[in-house]
């Protein structure tokens, strides 16, 4: 507007009409009747309404009134505006103007109405976080990019201007090229008059809009006349005035609100008396402070474009997903693209593509649209938003309740999973459990739907855990618990499939003291649902530990009934009776073993198993003859079929002699002298010759033995199968090579032949050495040839599909088995040229293993395969045909890792910190332990036949001794502040780790690129292999008999220390991954081993898909 023009108007801005005499144009120009809905700003020069129009929704109205004292053209402003919509025709980030009215009243002006902008935004809970507040500055720039590079710049950016949908997609709204581009400074009168609708006192206006007067701009206002600005370019607006509005908004946003300038101290700034240094100190991101420091220069010349800011600065802002930028796109579009990105979410956009989730989910008219909307949300939970529930958690409640079963079944899992994923619990939501979880607990326990009900009950176990370990049992967990029995007891009665899973989840709740004994066992009396009985000895089997000895002898061994009629029940009574053995008097069991002696005459189709397994659990114990010798039968068949085994049960009747106690001899128990065999290959025949020996007559290996009995009762086999996998036999001697070995950190060899993040990687006994990659290929590599060249090529490829996650290798066998997520199992022999499939196996849908490992008992060796499922599943290592089923407490967390020894014993680690300990050869679970800090456990190590080693997401390697159930040591990359404080560095995430055969070290690959060595024996030893120059001196303390030992990184090593040089090549890709966050490729080490032959080496496998090999 013209300059003149403006101080006219502010004189006469106390004679202008009501507001309602000038609606009545407005009317007569749409043809439709509007609604007046509130008055969303009044000020003297300009009336801002919420309206709502019939056809258009509702819309944003700007009634600029004519002045009655004075006559007032508004043609050129009028032709200015809409050849500035024209120029904005199709533009994405600015909301301009759709519509200009004028009559001889009143100027409307019509926009669309947003419901939120970012004044108000700002301070309105989930308070928006530092990555959605970057997201929100970098689309201001796009805004004014887009603008400046069709000519428009707006003249008046500030918060109350950037309308911004729910989900934080911002638009640019209200251009003003009708304001005045400048004011005088001595006068504030104009400012208050255009710029301070708010009243709020701040200023976003550019210095330089300001004149003195006598100075040149005021000598051209003065000659250009009403409307001048709008024909001399003098006075027209320019970028950079809309550049410095915009650094003080992005300001505005990172002070929480608080503006940077007022009238008065930008009037202060532009006479230089205060510094942009000194006006940005207080932004906490100090990034950002440096972009709005450059953006409010005085000197506009020295500011750059918003397309420069944007290219600069474009390390800063965040990627936002795909489905951010689709404002047109329904919700149900728009959940699918946030779904087909899930697997592209990182920490940076983990916020934003909450926001984008919370905002559209229960808009989305599919129910599989809202279960996607719950995935994305609970994959953004595990990510930077991890532990803090205020965003997501009200989300999942409301979609509890959705018209969908399927969508509230999928809302109380996510629930459930979210409030498993947090460590503390802040003051704010010190109650979320009995105040706002348990009553819609309560509600949900009432839900239609059987399938949402049986959810309802499988929750409450985890979520008593939970609740517990996060109150640490105090007042808090009380009231809970009350609330929870309530809800018991609601679906205590409710129909059997309902009861069926509360039973399931009565382990825990019996720990936690929200059900008791005497409650489950009335489940017993429903004799029209068998697999509710079945289904109470079973938990009674899975809760034995926790059951007292008097309550098993006065409760629970009385019901066991053997009598039934249903032969699942029968069975599962008989795993209970085994699993209480040690709990029961010698008077109850005689009792027992005479109850089963009924299996003679009334033979069972199943059950066999479970029958002479408890009678050998007894063997020290007097016992009825008829009892023992059904079970020697039974041990002694070598019937192909089930149905013969039964026969033989009921062809037995002999008379019972219960006062008889049983000697071998007396029975007929043949007594025969066993050898032990060495393992054999178990894909090569007994006449075919294996390749590459010169043999038929296989080799006896001093250390892999295994026990087969010919013939000869089930306790004889038992007992010698016990004594062949408990064999002490000398270990192999050291080699050499590896004795005293450090690694220097030379390169030698460079691979690139991987397409993403090599996962794995294992050395077999000769030369070779495999590796396997997110890229779903395993490669095959020879380290005799680096000798020749620093570049060589895999000399075979297996492609697997999907993303390689576990491999390991057998040196007996010489076979390597690796599994991948898409479930495939597959097990190779590495040969010169070739990896030949000796065989292969897919999972069903949805499971795959996460760890392999190798297991020995009298029908060979096996492999274990932990699955994403918390199962441990054992097959044989020829077929890959399952064996038998270990299913782990899936209440300790997803399963990462397992080692084994190869024999007896392996150890599952979990995403919460808790490992299991599983005795191999009997296949049962045996103790847990949890990590002394609690983190993740990433990799395990077997140390000792009775130690192992566990390495965390936070950057410790720990020693646990399993027997004494201690952890003696903890080496850590952290500094001793973070150690002490518990503090969780994500940049040091530890991999993977190597150890060479019975030495004392171990090599560790991190997050940061980094490769350190740890020597356990002497830790003054340990030093960071990739340093080109500075070894981090190293700090030790002792609590609680645990010895700590970690970097101080803040202490550089003293400059005459010239200890292990590393390649130059591969310390500059770790400097630079460093420099950047390890976003360029190289940065993350993800795999490592050691190579024996033809010298010891390390093979390094990056994020970005090459393998170094090093000295």
């Amino acid at each position: 507007m013209g300059q003149t023009a403006s101080h006219a108007l502010v004189a006469a801005a106390d004679l202008q009409p009501p507001l309602a005499m000038g609606v009545s144009g407005l009317e007569t120009e749409l043809g439709e009747t509007v609604q007046h809905i509130k008055m969303l700003g009044s000020t003297r020069f300009m009336k801002t309404i919420l309206c709502k129009h019939p056809k258009e929704g509702q819309l944003v109205l700007h009634v600029f009134m004519r002045p009655v004292s004075m006559p007032f053209d508004v043609t050129q402003q009028i032709q200015v505006l809409r050849t500035q919509y024209t120029k904005l025709d199709g533009a994405q980030r600015l909301l301009s103007h759709t519509q200009v009215i004028s009559d001889d009243r009143a100027v409307y002006i019509l926009r669309q109405h947003m419901h939120n902008n970012l004044y108000d935004r700002v301070s309105t809970r989930p308070f928006l976080s530092v990555n959605e507040k970057r997201w929100i500055a970098c689309q201001i720039l796009m805004a004014l990019r887009e603008a400046h590079e069709r000519g428009v710049c707006h003249g008046d950016i500030k918060s109350e201007n950037i309308v911004m949908t729910s989900w934080n997609l911002i638009f640019v709204a209200d251009l003003a090229p009708f304001k005045p581009t400048f004011l005088p400074v001595d006068d504030p009168a104009e400012f208050n008059f255009y710029f301070d609708s708010a009243s709020r006192q701040y200023c976003c206006i550019a210095p330089e809009r300001f004149y003195d007067p006598g100075s040149s701009i005021a000598q051209v206002l003065t000659a250009s006349g009403i409307n001048g600005s709008y024909d001399d370019p003098r006075l027209a607006l320019q970028p950079s005035m809309d550049i410095f509005s915009a650094g003080c908004v992005i300001a505005e946003l990172f002070l929480d609100g608080n503006p940077l300038f007022s009238l008065s101290r930008l009037l202060q700034y532009r006479k230089g008396t205060v510094t942009a240094a000194a006006l940005v100190a207080d932004i906490p991101d100090k990034q950002i402070a440096a972009l709005v420091g450059h953006m409010i220069q005085l000197d506009p010349t020295e500011r750059l474009s918003a397309a420069e800011y944007l290219e600069q600065w474009a390390s800063i802002f965040p990627n936002a997903p795909l489905a951010a930028y689709m404002d047109q796109a329904s919700p149900d579009v728009r959940m699918r693209a946030l779904y087909d990105e899930m697997d592209e979410v990182d920490d940076d956009v983990c916020e934003i593509t909450a926001s984008i989730a919370c905002a559209n989910v229960r808009n989305c008219s599919l129910p599989s649209s809202r279960c996607m909307g719950i995935k994305v949300l609970m994959r953004c939970s595990r990510g930077a938003m991890r532990g803090d529930p205020d965003l997501i958690l009200p989300y999942l409640v409301a979609l509890a309740s959705d018209e969908s079963p399927r969508v509230r079944a999928e809302a109380i899992i996510a629930i459930r999973d979210l409030l498993q994923d947090l460590q503390l619990l802040t003051p704010i939501n010190s109650n979320i459990f009995g105040d706002y979880i348990a009553p819609h607990l309560q509600y949900f326990a009432g839900d239609a739907s059987v399938g949402v009900r049986c959810m309802v009950a499988s929750v409450l176990g985890d979520l008593a855990d939970t609740a517990y370990f996060l109150t640490n049992g105090h007042s808090a967990y009380e009231a809970l618990s009350n609330q929870m029995r309530a809800i018991v007891g609601k679906l205590s009665f409710d129909e059997a499939e309902v009861k069926h899973v509360l039973l399931c989840a009565f382990p825990q709740l019996y720990e936690r003291g929200i059900q008791s004994l005497s409650h489950i066992i009335t489940y017993l009396n429903d004799r029209d649902c068998w697999f509710l009985r079945a289904a109470f000895f079973d938990v009674v089997f899975a809760a034995s530990a926790q059951i007292s000895r008097h309550a098993s002898r006065e409760y629970i061994v009385p019901l066991i009934n053997l009598n039934d009629q249903e032969v699942f029940v029968v069975i599962s009574a008989l795993r209970a009776l085994l699993r209480l053995v040690p709990q029961m008097s010698p008077a109850m069991l005689w009792d027992k073993l005479v109850e089963v002696q009924r299996f003679s005459k009334q033979p069972l189709k199943r059950g066999a198993h479970e029958f002479t397994e408890f009678v050998l659990a007894n063997a020290r114990l007097p016992m009825p003859a008829q009892t023992a010798r059904l079970a020697l039968e039974i041990s002694r068949s070598t019937a192909d079929s089930e149905e013969e085994i039964m026969q033989m049960m009921a062809s037995n009747e002999a008379p019972l002699a219960s006062a008889q106690t049983v000697q071998l001899r007396e029975i007929g128990a043949a007594l025969k002298t066993v050898f032990l065999t060495p393992i054999k290959d178990p894909w090569v025949s007994a006449t075919e010759p294996r390749v590459g020996t010169k043999s038929t007559t296989p080799e006896p290996t001093s250390d892999k033995w295994q026990g087969v009995a010919e013939e000869g009762d089930r306790a004889i086999k038992a007992f010698l199968r016990k004594k062949a996998l408990e064999l002490e036999l000398p270990q192999a001697p050291r080699r050499r090579r590896f004795e005293g070995w450090r690694p220097q950190g030379t390169l030698v060899a460079e691979l690139s032949e991987h397409n993403d993040a090599v996962t794995c990687a294992v050395a077999t006994g000769s030369s070779l050495f495999v590796t396997g990659s997110d890229d779903g290929s395993i490669r095959l590599f020879d380290g005799t040839v680096f000798r020749k060249s620093a570049v060589c090529r895999s000399r075979a490829l297996h492609v697997l599909g999907g993303r390689i996650v576990s491999m390991v290798y057998h040196p007996v066998l010489d076979c390597v088995v690796c599994s991948s997520d898409n479930g495939s199992i597959s097990v190779l022999r590495p040969r010169a040229d070739e990896l030949v499939e000796l065989a292969k196996r897919t999972m069903v849908p949805g499971e795959y293993a996460v760890a392999l490992g190798f297991a020995k008992d009298e029908r060979g060796v096996s492999v274990m395969a932990c699955t994403s499922r918390s199962r441990v599943e054992f097959m044989g290592v020829a077929d890959l045909m399952p064996q038998d089923v270990v299913e782990l407490d899936p209440s300790l967390g997803r399963p990462t890792c397992m080692a084994s020894d190869g024999s007896t014993l392996a150890v599952v680690a979990t995403a919460k910190g808790w490992l299991q300990l599983l005795d191999t050869r009997f296949r049962i679970t045996l103790k847990k332990y949890r990590h002394l800090m609690s983190h993740p456990i990433t990799a395990l190590n077997m140390y000792t036949a009775s130690s192992i080693l566990a390495s965390t997401a936070s950057g410790d390697v720990s020693l646990l001794d399993l027997r004494e159930s201690k952890w003696p040591l903890c080496v850590s990359s952290r500094s001793m502040q973070e150690l002490k404080s518990n503090e969780v560095n994500r940049k040091l995430r530890i991999n993977a780790m190597a150890l060479a055969p019975h030495m004392h070290y171990v090599i560790t690959a991190s997050n940061d690129g980094m490769l350190r060595y740890w020597n356990l024996d002497q830790l003054s030893q340990s030093f960071v292999i990739n340093s080109s120059e500075t070894v981090p001196p190293y700090s030790s303390y002792e609590l609680d008999n645990t010895v700590y030992y970690c970097e101080n990184v803040n202490v550089p090593r003293s400059p005459g220390s010239s200890r292990n040089q590393i390649g130059a090549r591969l310390a500059n890709d770790v400097a630079r991954a460093q420099a950047t966050n390890n976003s360029r490729p190289g940065g993350p080490v993800t795999s490592v081993c050691i190579l024996g032959s033809p010298s010891v080496m390390l093979v390094v496998g990056l994020q970005s898909g090459a393998i170094r090999v090093l000295l």
